[in-house]
Order: structure tokens, then sequence, then C-alpha cells
């Protein structure tokens, strides 16, 4: 770290939210968070623990853009990102840098998206420099937020992003920034990760950086919600106008609605920022917990929140190029995919939580065993090459 509108009703949004409380599938993906997990993003990151890049044994010593490990932690997180199964972007913006981008494609607006971002590259420029706090606490909650969303749906798109040569300049985020809208895709809002481990004084204050540029007043606002409703217990402090020295700040001056989480630095500045000293074993590892919990709950419940307050949450007809039989249903669920014989069929619970994923096997007629599922209602999703169609159903 260096020193798309969303809808003009999302202010209402959040006080509709207030009264219906806590969304249970937030509460699900939040219980998924395991510190072992971020923590092992982390020691891989920054050489505490070697990696396998390319089926061969090697360790990221520095990921300082004119270093060897810069190239390195970009081929480790690209290829995490593609064991979580995601679709993937890369984006060359400069001799050596490299922006990566693992795209959920949502299954109703899969051109409108949330983006959950930070920037991998560090300082100092030693051959050795682990950079934990800045940023490998946010690149880790990136990777974590991926191994945990991807067992979740969502209407709209969610984008996880990691940026590099920030410390340059935000050249990564300006670069992609400018992009936006290219191929006619709407930014909803992006939440940018830069220093999420220290608390020194131990008082559990983590500030978010805002500005009065799109619906990022809101954004932040949604942010402490979640905050409370979710239980999360981290003390709140709103900058407006939020620090520019951090990615976000790249959305702002393309007029994009984006918020930054990071750590208080006003009164408990990080004492080893850009030091060889950056170590995993000054972290207040509770502390990153919640403000990793906390971007994951703000997007996760945003997305959501938006989706009912538009009444897209209404899918109580089935999609036409999906004819789906009986429903309710008792065991076997037949549907016909009226010509695509190559699809990937995903279940999932009212919830959001997935329960079930196979392959079609080639056939155009689905005889689908669902005994096992509990009474209730479900979603369908059905992924061909080209695109998704979904339906609901219910479980007698």
């Amino acid at each position: 770290m260096k020193r798309s509108y969303l809808f003009p009703f999302i202010t209402l949004c959040i006080l509709i939210h207030h009264s219906r409380g806590q969304n249970p599938m937030v509460q699900n993906l939040l219980a998924d968070v395991r510190l072992d997990s971020l923590t092992g993003f982390i020691k891989q990151l920054t050489g505490e623990k070697q990696v396998v890049i390319g089926g061969l044994v090697d360790t990221i010593k520095s990921r300082h853009y004119q270093h060897p490990g810069n190239e390195k932690a970009f081929r480790f997180m690209k290829s995490e990102f593609a064991r979580f199964g995601y679709h993937l972007d890369t984006m060359q913006f400069s001799v050596n840098g490299k922006n990566l981008l693992a795209l959920k494609t949502g299954y109703k607006y899969p051109n409108r998206r949330f983006m959950l971002g930070a920037h991998y590259d560090n300082l100092p420029a030693s051959l050795t420099a682990k950079g934990a706090d800045d940023n490998a606490s946010g690149t880790a909650a990136v990777l974590e937020a991926a191994r945990i969303f991807k067992n979740y749906s969502f209407p709209f798109t969610i984008v996880f992003a990691l940026w590099d040569e920030e410390e340059l300049g935000l050249f990564g985020s300006i670069a992609y920034a400018q992009t936006i809208g290219a191929n006619n895709d709407t930014l909803l809002g992006y939440i940018n990760l830069d220093m999420l481990g220290w608390d020194g004084n131990n008082d559990s204050i983590a500030d978010i950086n805002t500005k009065n540029v799109a619906n990022s007043v809101v954004f932040a606002h949604k942010a402490q919600f979640c905050n409370s409703a979710y239980s999360l217990q981290l003390g709140i402090h709103i900058l407006n106008p939020g620090e520019e020295s951090s990615d976000q700040a790249a959305f702002w001056n393309t007029n994009h609605t984006a918020i930054g989480i990071g750590e208080e630095h006003h009164t408990d500045f990080y004492p080893y920022w850009h030091t060889q000293a950056d170590s995993l074993a000054h972290f207040n590892l509770n502390y990153y917990r919640k403000c990793a919990k906390l971007a994951y709950a703000t997007i996760a419940d945003f997305a959501l929140d938006t989706l009912n307050m538009v009444g897209l949450e209404d899918h109580s007809k089935s999609n036409p190029s999906i004819t789906l039989y009986p429903n309710p249903v008792n065991d076997r669920l037949n549907f016909s995919l009226n010509g695509k014989k190559k699809c990937l069929l995903k279940i999932f619970e009212s919830h959001g939580k997935l329960v079930l994923i196979e392959n079609s096997a080639g056939s155009e007629q689905i005889n689908l065993n669902i005994e096992f599922l509990e009474s209730g209602l479900y979603l369908l999703i059905l992924e061909s090459e080209t695109d998704l169609h979904h339906a609901k159903f219910y479980k007698k």
C-alpha cells in the first residue's frame, strides 16, 4: 500500500435490510471462513511455505515488480483460482505488469458485476521481502473468498481481482478501471483490501475508505451495517474522503462505486510497513479474520439485497429453455436440455449452499436422483459452453 453505479434506490435497500436481519446464506458463507486457510495463503505468498508452480516446488521470496517472485506469485495465484474452478482473465498492462481476474458468473445477470480485489506486488526492493501485511493479507483474503464463494450461487457475477504494480502508483487497477463497460459490463461496486493484519493497540478498529463518488458512501454504510448484523465486533471508522493511496482510488477516479477496507492507520500505523520485517508474526490473527469476514459479508449481502429490492428473486417460472417435471418432486427430477447435450448441473438449496454438481454426460434428457435432498425449495442451474439457465423446483 502506498501512503458503476449502484441502483438509485439502494439507500432504501439498506433501510429495509435492517428489518429483515441476517441473510442465512451470508451466515453460512461466513461460517466457512478458515483462519488456517487465510494464513496458509499468506505463508505461501511470503516464502514461509513452499508452493508448487507448474509441477515444480518453489519459493516466493519477493513480489516486487522487478523480481522473479512477482511472476511466481502470479502463476501460483492463477493455479489456485483454476483449482477452485473459475474462469480466468489476464490483463497485461505494461512490460511486466499483469492483473489476474477470476470470474464467478452470475446465473441471471452475468454482465452486472461486484468486485473484490487487492494488490499482490510489494516493497521493499530487496531480494527477500515478505510483504505479509502489505499486501499478502489482502491477496490471501481474496484467494480465501474465491475458495468459499465457489460453493454458493449468485444472480450477479462476482469478480476476484489481483492487481500488480500498485506500489508504483496504482498502475494495475488504473489500467483495469479504464476498461469498465467496454464489454457491456456494469460495475455495481468494488471492495479493495489492503493491509488487514495489524492491530497494535488491540482496539479492533478497521478503516472503511469512501468518497462522494457514485454510491460509494452507501456502500460504506452497508459495510458498517454488516459488521453489526453479523456480529463481527469490529470498530468501524468511516473515512470520507478516504485515502487515495490504494486501489479504490482508481475506481473513484473513473466515477465508480468503491470502498477500501483496511486496518486503522491514523493512530495505530503499522511500524514494519515497506520493510523486510513485514511478516505474519506481527498479525493480530483474530482481527485479520474479522476484516476478511467484513468484506465477504458486505459483498455477498449487498448482492443479495439488491436482488430482493429489484424483484429479481422471483424465479417461480421456469426458464423457457428448461423443461422440468414433476414440480413439486419426490425423488426423481426429469428435465430436457432442449438441444444442449453437454451441461454442468448444479443444485443450490434456498440459502445458496451448493448441494449437488455433476455433468449431464452428453444426454439431452436427464433423470436425476434427488432422494437425498431434504424437503424445501431448490435452484437448478445448467451451465453450457455458451450460456447459463436456471429454474426452481420444490422437493416434497
